[in-house]
């Protein structure tokens, strides 16, 4: 079966309202998110690169900063990072971890005169680089005496007119799997029809019952990109630069949710497991230009277009485990019967492509040179979230149009453009030795009507620097910090459902090299 996707369970935010449910949206905004990028020197001073030059990280910021090469290099960097999640949901606190060592950056740059001598002369570089990594763990747990999941699976059964003799045609004997949650629930008794109607409004066993929630989510994967880039300088002036960029996005999303329904006589509780796979790949250019106002200061400005991703591919898989006390039903010879035990049940698998534009980032920055015993560097970078686009080739015709209307619709009234602020500073110790600090604010790209909570990400960071003729290594360390929601599902009255509120933090360590030739 192929069609969009709705998850009912979800690490990223979107909806109308407050709700959290994992759509195409949702998705575009998580993989259009990126922060600092670059080596560890650029990510000392808080990613405030692009009006610096001569740092492989020209390569996915601004392509004229390779213009000031006059030597070639190659580039390696590793990176340790541990994320942190404290949430908050129905009154008790719950706290996820994990940890996880890339690769951020590898490349070289060649610098040589290629463009013919004169008042000319330039450099290209190629490289890795990964722009963001989607670890985010999620736990939260709460007694919830208002609703459970099951009354989300209602409330769809209902909206569509379902019938006992509907969902069972929604289920397939031969591969044992449904073709919609509601579905699953139904073929597992832990929701029914209307004993008059045989249909809507679908019931459960005891609504009223105290539920223990407990829910889990497990992110991994990354968005990387080969870069290509070349920069000129004229007259050590004046710096032009352009870059191709080949993206790649890869995604895996594992979330458990487990309700358990407190002095339960028919249905002790369940367990719904959901797996979504991503991956896409895209391309995308970027322009730049670096101008050397004098000796100390240096203004710059950059363009990188929309990525355009031509197939994003999704796997989404889904599994319902129930736990019955005592279903009572009627057996084949018409006697009535106690049912003890409801084997798991799975959706069916999923498949589904769409075409994905992320968002244009503009920016520009300066560079102030106190001789040479350091500097101050700040950009200033806009991105316009509300331009994202999702479409499908794949459905074709009017119900693209409809993919479109839907999804496009929710990107412009739930997102907006951010701006991003980074400052960074450098001191030179000795010839040799550099200590480095920098600070950055990330807009959240969501709109004010979306809800009250600030998304704004803010990093610190620091670094040392140690540099000889042929050679450089630099350390740095990186904390991030921000707020977000995390709601499982949502029901129609929204004082039924709850969400948890999330405290999220990053520390990465990150240690970096390269050899001049």
């Amino acid at each position: 079966m192929k069609k969009a996707l709705f998850l009912l369970f979800s690490v990223c935010t979107l909806s109308e309202a407050v709700a959290q449910i994992y759509t195409y949206p949702s998705l575009a905004k998580q993989f259009s998110t990126s922060y600092s990028a670059g080596t560890a020197r650029m990510q000392a001073l808080g990613g405030a690169s692009s009006a610096l030059g001569a740092d492989l990280s020209s390569l996915t910021g601004n392509p004229a900063g390779l213009g000031f090469y006059t030597r070639s290099e190659v580039n390696m960097s590793l990176a340790y990072t541990a994320v942190q999640t404290k949430s908050s949901y129905l009154n008790t606190s719950s706290e996820a971890t994990e940890s996880q060592i890339q690769m951020p950056t590898l490349g070289m740059v060649l610098s040589g005169n290629y463009l013919g001598g004169g008042d000319w002369h330039g450099s290209f570089g190629f490289g890795y680089s990964r722009q963001a990594i989607f670890i985010q763990p999620i736990q939260i747990s709460g007694t919830n005496n208002r609703s459970s999941l099951l009354d989300n699976f209602i409330e769809k059964a209902n909206d569509k007119g379902a019938t006992g003799a509907s969902l069972d045609e929604e289920y397939d004997a031969y591969s044992g799997t449904a073709s919609s949650p509601e579905a699953l629930a139904y073929q597992t008794y832990l929701i029914n029809p209307n004993s008059v109607s045989g249909g809507a409004p679908f019931e459960r066993f005891q609504p009223l019952l105290p539920t223990n929630q407990y829910g889990a989510a497990t992110n991994s994967g990354s968005l990387s990109s080969w870069d290509f880039a070349y920069g000129a300088s004229y007259r050590d002036k004046f710096y032009l630069g352009a870059a191709i960029h080949f993206s790649k996005i890869s995604a895996s999303s594992s979330t458990t949710w487990e309700d358990e329904f407190v002095g339960a006589k028919n249905v002790a509780g369940f367990q719904y497991a959901e797996t979504l796979l991503t991956s896409g790949s895209g391309i995308a250019v970027s322009l730049g230009g670096i101008y050397k106002v004098n000796p100390s200061l240096r203004l710059s400005l950059a363009f990188r277009s929309p990525t355009y991703y031509d197939q994003m591919n999704e796997t989404y898989d889904a599994r319902l485990f129930p736990n019955v006390i005592g279903i009572p039903a009627i057996g084949t010879t018409g006697n009535p019967i106690t049912i003890t035990k409801v084997n798991p049940m799975r959706l069916t698998t999923n498949e589904f492509t769409y075409q994905l534009l992320s968002p244009m980032k503009v920016s520009g920055g300066f560079a102030f040179f106190f001789s040479k015993r350091g500097f101050l560097t700040a950009d200033l970078e806009y991105v316009g979230y509300g331009g994202m686009k999702v479409y499908s080739a794949e459905l074709g015709g009017s119900a693209n149009q409809a993919f479109q209307a839907k999804y496009n619709g929710q990107i412009s009234r739930n997102f907006e453009g951010s701006l991003n602020v980074k400052v960074g500073s450098e001191i030179r110790l000795t010839s040799s030795l550099s200590v480095r600090g920098g600070v950055a604010m990330f807009g959240s790209g969501y709109a004010a009507s979306y809800d009250t909570i600030d998304r704004n990400a803010f990093q610190f960071s620091g670094g040392i620097g140690y540099r000889k003729s042929n050679f450089y290594l630099d350390l740095t360390a990186i904390q991030r910090t921000q707020k977000d929601a995390y709601t499982p599902y949502t029901l129609k009255n929204a004082s039924d459902f709850s969400s948890a509120t999330l405290d999220l933090t990053s520390m990465q360590l990150m240690l970096g090299g390269g050899i001049y030739f």
